[in-house]
């Protein structure tokens, strides 16, 4: 009997691992390396007489449907569908707003692997954490949660499809 290889999907896009309280997490991402990059490129694309000013986009290429708009912990979050520079992959990008019209951006949620790509899902608030249930490509119905004040850290539940 043979077994099936299966392809690596891990994303390639840098991991970070998040404090567990509000204030430790907010230093943490100022000094983290893509939130500078999104920084620049925000700065960059700024000059595009084009790019929207008033609603939300991504900060580097391109923002497919948004997925997961919940209220956690005092913060408007919203997570859509985008592709980081330098890679095809769609992943789930991560947006925060006190208000719903001044949004700072975080790192990328939930990214593929096992999956080949993260696409449409939504998110479903419980008093202690967060769950998104999303579809991912090439491997089926995909669930993680999270339950940091950020929606930083996401687990995916049993790190395989919940339904193939």
């Amino acid at each position: 009997m043979t077994t099936k290889s299966i392809p690596d999907r891990t994303s390639r896009v840098p991991q970070f691992s998040f404090a567990d309280t509000l204030e430790a997490q907010e230093a943490q991402l100022a000094e983290t390396p893509l939130m500078q990059r999104f920084r620049e490129s925000r700065r960059a694309l700024s000059k595009d007489p084009h790019r929207p000013a008033y609603h939300f986009v991504s900060p580097e290429r391109t923002l497919n449907d948004t997925n997961g708009l919940c209220f956690w912990q005092g913060k408007w979050h919203l997570f859509y569908q985008a592709q980081p520079a330098g890679n095809d992959r769609q992943h789930w990008g991560h947006a925060v707003s006190d208000d719903l019209i001044h949004w700072r951006d975080l790192p990328y949620a939930i990214k593929p692997g096992p999956e080949e790509r993260c696409f449409s899902g939504s998110i479903l608030v419980e008093p202690d954490r967060a769950i998104a249930i999303y579809h991912g490509v090439g491997a089926g119905t995909m669930v993680a949660t999270a339950s940091d004040p950020l929606l930083l850290d996401w687990t995916k539940l049993g790190g395989q499809p919940v339904i193939p």
